[in-house]
């Protein structure tokens, strides 16, 4: 499986590579997978709650796109990590979460060569 293999080898960029998931346009999840390194921090319910928002304000940016061009990717720095919201493709979404000292220009660098 193509989603499957890009999520894995997203993951093994570093140990700094929380989580990868792959969902579609409106949330559900296709494939996802983490870190044997580090412990969730959020609870699986809140874990979709994120994932719902971010692929919310992923559509409301799409509205956007005829006047300020595709929108590449999105990077939220929290406190204790980073979340990286941008296209798998045509259908999907990638959200990967990495420590905050890692940098994210790798994660993405990676993912853009999926297309």
């Amino acid at each position: 499986m193509q989603v499957q293999k890009a999520a894995l080898r997203l993951l093994k960029l570093s140990p700094s590579v929380r989580v990868v998931t792959v969902c579609d346009r409106n949330g559900k999840v296709v494939y996802s997978a983490h870190s044997r390194r580090v412990r969730n921090l959020l609870s699986k319910k809140e874990s979709m709650s994120s994932l719902r928002l971010a692929t919310q304000a992923w559509k409301v940016r799409k509205s956007f796109a005829r006047k300020l061009g595709q929108c590449k990717y999105v990077v939220a720095e929290y406190g204790r990590v980073k979340r990286i919201t941008m296209p798998a493709g045509k259908n999907h979404l990638f959200y990967i979460t990495a420590s905050t000292a890692y940098d994210h220009n790798k994660v993405i660098r990676t993912a853009r060569s999926f297309r």
